[in-house]
C-alpha cells in the first residue's frame, strides 16, 4: 500500500544506530526445529494411552476384593485394536475387555482392575496393554491385611466450589480428612493437575480412629472457563479411594481499552534525522513531545515544558522480526525496549507494531535463518518417499521436530524441484516413523512424502523453508505466509512478544503484521499476472482459478481467490486470542489487492477479529475518505469507515494516516483539518500520526516536510487539541 518514504528509510538507520549504541550485533543465525501439522499419511503403529498410569489399592483385607477403573484412550486419527492384556502380581486381575477389542479414533474404553490378596503383605505388579505393535503399561500396588476391622475415610466437605478466580491467581479452601472404625493410612496425595493442588499435610499420613486432619486445596486457573477435577485419596480404608471434587471458573479481566494519539515510529537519536531537520531528536522531539506536561519523572534531562501535552499520548515503534529473533528460537527485545525507554521514563505510553516482512522492494526484515536454504549433499526418492541429506545443519525449521512441516527443494534438476504447477510446486511434507518408509528427521537427514517415479541420488541443490516472490511480487523473497512453516514460526514470535510485554504497564497495545510490513496484504504484486501465477502454484487460490485472477468483488474472486488468505488470517487471529494477552492486540484490515473493491477480505478480517476480541484498524486514512463515505462508497485502503461504524464499542479501533499530510490539501493524504475530525467522528480510539505532522503543529522552529507556519495557518493545532479531548 505504501512506498519508501524518508520516514521509512530513517527507520532502518534508527535500528542500526540503536544496535551500535547498545553494542548488539544484529546478526542472523540458525538452529533447527519444528513440529507437525496434519498430513494425509497414515500411522503405522498407533497406540492407546492408559489413565491413570498407576493404581494403588492401599490396604485390602485378605479374602476380600477391591475394584478400580482404568481408561484406555486412542488419541490417534485411526482405529486401534487391543490384542492382549497381560497382568502380573499376586492378587491382581483385569476384566471388562472383550479381546480383540477395537477403539475408534479419539474414543476410549474402560475396564476394571481388581486386587484380591490371598496373604498379608505388600504386593506390586503391572498391566501391559498391547495394541498395533505397541504397548501401554499401568503400575499396580496394594497391601494385604489380616485385620477384619478396617477404617473408613471421609472428606468434609467432599466438594469444594471456588467460584470465579482470575486466571493466573490462586484461591485456597480447606477440608478435613477423618477416620472412623479403625486407623486409616493414606498412602499419597491425590494426583492433580497444575490447576488444583493439595497442601498442608504430608504423606503417607496415618489418622487414628476418631481423629481428623485438615488440608488445603488451591485452585489456580490457567485461563478462562469452568474447570472441574476429582482427586482420589488412596488408603487402606474400606472405602478407598475416597474422592474430593474441586470446581471453579477461571476469569480473564478485560484489558483496558487503549486510546489516544500516538506518534508513529519516531527517531531515537539525532542520527536518525534523514529527511527531517538536523538534531530532530534532541532539539525538537524531546522538548516538544517527550518532555511535556506535569510531573515528568526526574533523570531524563527534561529542562522545559513542551507544547505537545496533553495532545500526545505516546509513541508506537516498528519492530522488524530479525531485530528480535536473530537466531532460531532466540528472542531479544533489548533494542525495541531501548527505543521506547525515553517515552516510558517521561510517563508516556508506548506500543509496538511487529513486522514479519519488509514493505519495500526487497525483504530485509525476515530473519536469514528462516529465509536461507542449505545445500543438499544427496537426495533421492524411492517408493514415494524422499530421503534427503544436507552438508550442514538444517537450521531453518522454527523450533521442535520437523515432521509435519514442509521443505522446498530447488536446483536438483529433478521433479523434486517442482514444475511450476499446483500439482507439483516443489514443496514436500516432512514425515517421521509414523509413515511407512520414513524415519524420524535429524539435523542433517530428513524424509518427506514425494510423488511419481523413483529418482536416483543426486548430489546438488538446496532445501529450505517454502518461499516465493523473489522476482515477480515486488517485495523480495518472502515466506509463503499461508503455509504451515511460516504460520508456526510467526506464532512462536507472537507468543514471545505477548509474554515479554504482558507486565509492562507503559505498553498500551500490540499489532502484528500478518503480511508485508505491519499490515495484512500478501505482497506488492497481487495485481501482477506473474505474481498471481506464482501464488496460485503455491496454493493461494483454488485449483480452478485462472491467471490473471478474476476482478475483486466478483463471485469468482470470493470463491476462488480470497478463501485461503481469509482462512490463514483467521488462524492467526485465533492464535493471538489464545495467548490470553493482557494487552490489547490489534490487526489491520488490508485487501489482497489495493484496488478498493476487495471488500470480502476486509470485512471478513474485521468480523473474525471482533469475534475473538482483537482490535481492528487501518493504515490508510486519506483525503478521499470523507467524500467516499458521504457518497456511500468504501474508504480506500481498507473499508475501515463501514467497519468502524459497525463494530464501534466492541473492540478498539485504530487508524493511521497513509503518509505525511499536506496542510494545503493537495496530496492524496490531504489536510488533517479534514481527515482527523472525520476519523474521530467515526469512533477512532487510537490515532497514529507521522512525526512531521506533530512537529509542524507544535514546534515553532520546525521546518521539515511541512513547516510550522503552514500547519498553524491551516489550523492543525486546534484540530489536534480537539481530537485529543475526544480520544485521549
Amino acid at each position: 500500500m505504501k512506498t519508501c518514504t524518508p520516514a521509512r528509510e530513517r527507520r532502518i538507520r534508527d535500528v542500526s544506530d540503536i544496535c551500535k549504541a547498545l553494542g548488539i550485533i544484529c546478526a542472523l543465525a540458525g538452529l533447527i526445529g519444528c513440529q507437525g501439522v496434519s498430513s494425509n499419511s497414515t500411522q503405522s503403529n498407533p497406540q492407546v494411552q492408559a489413565s491413570p498410569a498407576a493404581i494403588s489399592f492401599g490396604g485390602v483385607v485378605v479374602g476380600s476384593k477391591q475394584i478400580q477403573t482404568e481408561t484406555l484412550t486412542n488419541p490417534s486419527a485411526s482405529a486401534v485394536t487391543i490384542s492382549q492384556v497381560t497382568v502380573s502380581g499376586a492378587g491382581f486381575s483385569a476384566t471388562g475387555l472383550s479381546l480383540p477389542q477395537m477403539v475408534a479414533a479419539g474414543q476410549s474404553a474402560t475396564f476394571n482392575v481388581s486386587f484380591a490378596p490371598s496373604t498379608a503383605g505388600a504386593v506390586s505388579g503391572s498391566i501391559v496393554i498391547s495394541s498395533g505393535g505397541s504397548s501401554a503399561s499401568v503400575t499396580l500396588t496394594g497391601t494385604g491385611t489380616n485385620s477384619t476391622q478396617t477404617g473408613q475415610l471421609t472428606i468434609s466437605p467432599s466438594s469444594l466450589n471456588f467460584g470465579n478466580v482470575a486466571a493466573g491467581t490462586s484461591k485456597t479452601m480447606t477440608a478435613t480428612l477423618s477416620a472412623s472404625g479403625a486407623s486409616v493410612t493414606i498412602s499419597s496425595a491425590p494426583s492433580t493437575s497444575a490447576t488444583f493442588s493439595v497442601s498442608g499435610v504430608s504423606f503417607p499420613l496415618t489418622i487414628a480412629a476418631g481423629n481428623s486432619a485438615s488440608f488445603a486445596l488451591t485452585f489456580t486457573p490457567q485461563g478462562a472457563g469452568a474447570v472441574s477435577e476429582n482427586g482420589s485419596f488412596i488408603s487402606d480404608a474400606s472405602n478407598s479411594p475416597t474422592v474430593l471434587s474441586g470446581t471453579g471458573t477461571g476469569t480473564v479481566a478485560p484489558h483496558p481499552v487503549p486510546h489516544g494519539m500516538f506518534i508513529l515510529d519516531p527517531p531515537s537519536n539525532d542520527g536518525n534525522c534523514s529527511g527531517l531537520p538536523s538534531a530532530c531528536y534532541s532539539q525538537h522531539l524531546v522538548p516538544t513531545l517527550i518532555c511535556s506536561g506535569n510531573n515528568i519523572p526526574a533523570g531524563y534531562n527534561c529542562t522545559q515544558a513542551g507544547a505537545g501535552e496533553p495532545y500526545i499520548k505516546g509513541a508506537i515503534f516498528y519492530v522488524p522480526w530479525n531485530l528480535v529473533s536473530t537466531s532460531n528460537g532466540g528472542y531479544d527485545f533489548t533494542v525495541p525496549d531501548a527505543r521506547a525507554q525515553a517515552w516510558m521514563d517521561a510517563g508516556k505510553q508506548v506500543s509496538f507494531s511487529f513486522i514479519p516482512t519488509s514493505q519495500e522492494s526487497s525483504n530485509n526484515v525476515t530473519p536469514s535463518w528462516y529465509l536461507n536454504p542449505v545445500n543438499v549433499s544427496t537426495v533421492s526418492q524411492t517408493g514415494g518417499i524422499i530421503t534427503l541429506q544436507t552438508s550442514s545443519t538444517m537450521g531453518f525449521f522454527a523450533g521442535g521436530a520437523a515432521a509435519g512441516l514442509e521443505i522446498q527443494i530447488n536446483g536438483t534438476g529433478t521433479a523434486l524441484d517442482g514444475n511450476g504447477t499446483l500439482a507439483n510446486p516443489g514443496i514436500w511434507l516432512v514425515c517421521d516413523h509414523h509413515t511407512a518408509g520414513c524415519q524420524d528427521p535429524s539435523a542433517q537427514t530428513i524424509y518427506a512424502i514425494g510423488s511419481g517415479s523413483d529418482i536416483v541420488s543426486v548430489h546438488h541443490g538446496t532445501v529450505g523453508n517454502p518461499v516465493y516472490g523473489t522476482v515477480n511480487c515486488g517485495s523480495g523473497t518472502l515466506p509463503i505466509e499461508w503455509r504451515p512453516n511460516f504460520i508456526k514460526a510467526w506464532q512462536a514470535f507472537i507468543g514471545q512478544a505477548v509474554a515479554h510485554y504482558s507486565s509492562n504497564n507503559s505498553v498500551a497495545y500490540l499489532r502484528f503484521g500478518l503480511g508485508i510490513g505491519g499490515e495484512n496484504i500478501p505482497n506488492h504484486g497481487t495485481n501482477v499476472a506473474a505474481c498471481q501465477a506464482e501464488m496460485t502454484t503455491f496454493g493461494f487460490t483454488s485449483s480452478s482459478t485462472s491467471v490473471p485472477w478474476p476482478s475483486p468483488g466478483t463471485s469468482q474472486w470470493t470463491s476462488g481467490v480470497t478463501p485461503t488468505w481469509i482462512a490463514y488470517l483467521n488462524t492467526m487471529l485465533q492464535y493471538e486470542h489464545s495467548t490470553q494477552s493482557v494487552k490489547t492486540i490489534a490487526t489491520t484490515m488490508s485487501p489482497i489487492e489495493t484496488s478498493g473493491t476487495d471488500l470480502n477480505t476486509l470485512d471478513s478480517t474485521a468480523a473474525d477479529a471482533v469475534a475473538v476480541g482483537i482490535g481492528i484498524g487501518n493504515q490508510g486514512l486519506q483525503k478521499s475518505d470523507p467524500t467516499n463515505y458521504a457518497a456511500g462508497q468504501p474508504c480506500l485502503g481498507g473499508d475501515w469507515c463501514a467497519n468502524f461504524v459497525k463494530y464501534k464499542g466492541q473492540v478498539p479501533l485504530q487508524l493511521q494516516t497513509l503518509n505525511y499530510s499536506d496542510p494545503t490539501d493537495a496530496n492524496a493524504v490531504g489536510s488533517l483539518v479534514n481527515t482527523v475530525p472525520f476519523a474521530t467522528g467515526l469512533g477512532t480510539q487510537i490515532l497514529e500520526l507521522y512525526m512531521d505532522d506533530w512537529m509542524c503543529s507544535f514546534d515553532s522552529s520546525w521546518n521539515g516536510n511541512n513547516t510550522h507556519s503552514s500547519c498553524t495557518a491551516a489550523g492543525y493545532p486546534a484540530v489536534l487539541e480537539a481530537a485529543s479531548q475526544t480520544i485521549n
